[in-house]
């Protein structure tokens, strides 16, 4: 059964009324964010929205609540909000996920199903179009795409993405740093030399932990040289890994940063030897945001790049969430697409901004619910319905 949420339109004369088609999909397991698409036991409920409408868990069973309604004062408490669905201002009778950043580290964010995407004959998937900055969630291990070249120039993640400003420990603002001291002589922690080389940015001083002292900043060559030092690198042909732990001031166990900004130009830290052909460079999320890894893809010409956990896969990755061949990555007419290889706990890939309700369906995962919507028309006799 079609639950209606309420619209005050009145239906003489009105046009056919575009509505959304919600089913709500529920693993009755707590998952820690993963949702079982091999299982087969769920609650399912299903909606049709004609308004400004919010999806959430209210004790343990999902219901709508439109802006006309309030929340009932004794399931206020066990209100938790997951998905809104807005009607668009700029383009009349469309519909999107108003996609907020989670307001605490335990709130669900939004990730848009892989394998929900489709092509026209409703069967086969088109894929995901990666971009610099999508983040894609494998199982429960998260992946950021952090650089990526097509044809002649690579587009990288620098700063921001999408104006969501990355983690602060990766990049240092050289232009606006604050010295620890008074002492206008500084020698480098690291080479014990006020100069090192006759390349200005080599020689640039930084203060990037909380050491004070005249020996309290580091060459930025120097600097380079040492978080080099710290990666280990494992080259393949097609896939190559680079892993470090505890990027931090050995003195005082401040964390490092990875980029450094000077005058207009943004630095690495962390080089990797990057070809001119197409590539794709993924950056492991580190929970304890004190390891973490790159990977660097260069596909061959119609290549498919297998990712999962089993050894027959050319990028593996070691957690029991992932499935044996999880995804499939392709590089084909100018593009990156990720595809699911109908793994157990799916490939996502996180919603950072406001997504479209179109006339094809798509399924967006939150926690351990799975949302799957599509615009359609309302028939006058429902259109009735709804506004009664």
């Amino acid at each position: 059964n079609w639950n209606l949420t309420n619209s005050r339109r009145s239906t003489q004369g009105a046009k056919p009324m575009q509505i959304v088609e919600v089913k709500a999909v529920t693993w009755n397991k707590d998952s820690h964010g993963l949702f079982d698409y091999e299982n087969s036991y769920y609650d399912m409920k299903k909606f049709i929205i004609g308004d400004n409408t919010t999806l959430a868990r209210v004790n343990n069973e999902i219901t709508c609540i439109t802006e006309a309604e309030e929340i009932d004062q004794t399931n206020r408490e066990s209100f938790e909000p997951l998905l809104s669905i807005a009607k668009s201002t700029k383009s009349e009778g469309r519909y999107h996920l108003d996609i907020e950043t989670p307001s605490s580290p335990n709130k669900d964010a939004a990730f848009l199903i892989v394998r929900s995407l489709k092509c026209k004959d409703g069967r086969t998937q088109r894929g995901y179009n990666l971009s610099p900055g999508d983040v894609m969630k494998l199982g429960r291990v998260e992946y950021r795409v952090t650089e990526m070249q097509v044809g002649n120039d690579a587009s990288s993640v620098r700063g921001t993405v999408g104006g969501t400003q990355l983690p602060v420990d990766t990049l240092f603002d050289a232009n606006n740093q604050a010295c620890p001291s008074t002492d206008s002589d500084h020698v480098c922690k690291y080479c014990l030399m006020d100069k090192v080389s006759d390349n200005e940015l080599d020689n640039l001083m930084l203060f990037p932990c909380k050491c004070s002292g005249s020996s309290a900043g580091v060459h930025y060559g120097c600097l380079r040289n040492w978080v080099q030092y710290k990666i280990v690198a494992k080259q393949g042909n097609n896939v190559s890994n680079y892993h470090w732990k505890k990027l931090e001031c050995e003195i005082c166990l401040e964390p490092l940063p990875r980029r450094i900004q000077f005058g207009n130009g943004i630095f690495e830290l962390i080089n990797i030897d990057k070809p001119q052909t197409p590539h794709i460079i993924l950056e492991k999320l580190s929970d304890d945001q004190k390891s973490s890894s790159f990977v660097l893809i260069v596909p061959e010409a119609g290549q498919v790049i297998k990712m999962g956990r089993g050894h027959q896969c050319d990028f593996r990755i070691s957690d029991i969430s992932v499935s044996r061949i999880h995804a499939h990555l392709k590089f084909e007419d100018g593009k990156f697409l990720i595809y699911d290889n109908d793994s157990k706990f799916g490939t996502l890939v996180l919603l950072s901004q406001n997504y479209i309700v179109k006339d094809d369906k798509a399924a967006v995962q939150v926690g351990r619910t799975v949302f799957t919507f599509v615009q359609k028309k309302l028939a006058s006799e429902s259109h009735q319905a709804l506004s009664n």
